[in-house]
């Protein structure tokens, strides 16, 4: 058994998700024991906007934590973010954990009238804007004059519950400057998708070697893996829903295993667990899940069953 029990997060990108169905996937999330449920962050998707839903989320569920995956830095000035972020954590008890990127879609950003600058200036922004907001989290006032946000006496009040301060969780892709950025900024590195351990391995280098240079502990920095699976409680079962997900992809069962579950968490539950298994003989301990849409309650139950009950109930063997 781990020291420390896995984490795992239900990753729910809410394209034309109902409010019930989330308010369904959530409550179910957080009575079987998921660590954490994050929604995405675009403005012009036909979904229901990230930090509101998150809010409603949070008061009609009583441990599982939000996580924003992850907010879109140029929509929303760091003072704000930073009050509403203060305010939820609150609210909720400290159950709050702050996501926030770059801003990475190009076509929703220009949509919505905002403008979208080059990568290096946009993961700059995003530098100066967690700065930022931690000093408005962590001190009475706050004077603040960066190249891109300049504030005079700014406060936070009430401050967040969780201290220091809430999380810092930066999502985003790209070694040239989202690597070294997540380097110098989080505290929780989300980077990739379905990446295997070699990958896992060459982001880490990159990140690590960014925290020394900026005088950070780079072991502080916590990775996590992104995944989607497909799970069934038997080789039978899991078969049959391959099939059906290929066939709603336009793929044969083949092109869709070739193309759609390459490194995913997929199988049976002994088959994920065993994936599992490896990112955690890495070292990861965090888990951000994403299951076929819509997501069924019954799903939920096999994956904390059957998978995170390997790993965190008190008497099971990890697989």
């Amino acid at each position: 058994m781990p020291a420390q029990p896995l984490k795992f997060n239900v990753r729910i990108n809410q394209h034309r998700y109902g409010y019930d169905d989330l308010r369904r996937i959530w409550q179910a999330a957080d009575r079987l024991g998921y660590y954490s449920a994050s929604l995405y962050d675009l403005l012009n998707a036909d979904a229901l906007e990230c930090w509101t839903t998150l809010s409603a989320l949070l008061a009609q569920t009583e441990r599982i934590r939000a996580v924003p995956m992850a907010l879109a830095n140029p929509y929303r000035h760091p003072p704000l973010v930073a009050k509403m972020a203060a305010t939820l954590d609150v609210i909720s008890g400290g159950r709050v954990t702050l996501g926030i990127g770059a801003g990475g879609s190009r076509q929703d950003t220009l949509a919505s009238g905002l403008p979208f600058p080059a990568t290096r200036e946009r993961c700059a922004m995003l530098e100066e804007s967690v700065a930022l907001i931690r000093q408005l989290w962590t001190e009475p006032t706050v004077d603040f004059q960066g190249r891109f946000y300049h504030v005079a006496g700014a406060s936070v009040q009430p401050e967040p519950t969780q201290r220091p301060c809430p999380p810092i969780l930066v999502g985003g892709h790209g070694e040239r400057y989202m690597l070294p950025t997540i380097g110098r900024i989080a505290d929780i590195c989300n980077a990739g998708s379905n990446n295997t351990v070699a990958e896992h391995r060459r982001q880490e280098s990159i990140i690590h070697q960014a925290a020394a240079a900026a005088g950070r502990d780079p072991s502080g920095i916590e990775l996590t893996h992104n995944a989607n699976c497909v799970i069934a409680p038997t080789q039978g079962e899991y078969d049959r829903l391959a099939a059906r997900l290929a066939e709603r992809a336009g793929m044969t069962a083949a092109q869709y295993n070739d193309n759609m579950l390459a490194n995913t968490l997929s199988g049976t539950p002994e088959q994920v667990a065993a994936r599992i298994s490896e990112y955690v003989e890495y070292g990861i301990r965090y888990f951000f899940i994403v299951f076929p849409d819509f997501v069924a309650s019954e799903t939920l139950a096999l994956f904390a069953e059957e998978v995170m009950g390997r790993f965190n109930s008190g008497t099971a063997e990890s697989p």
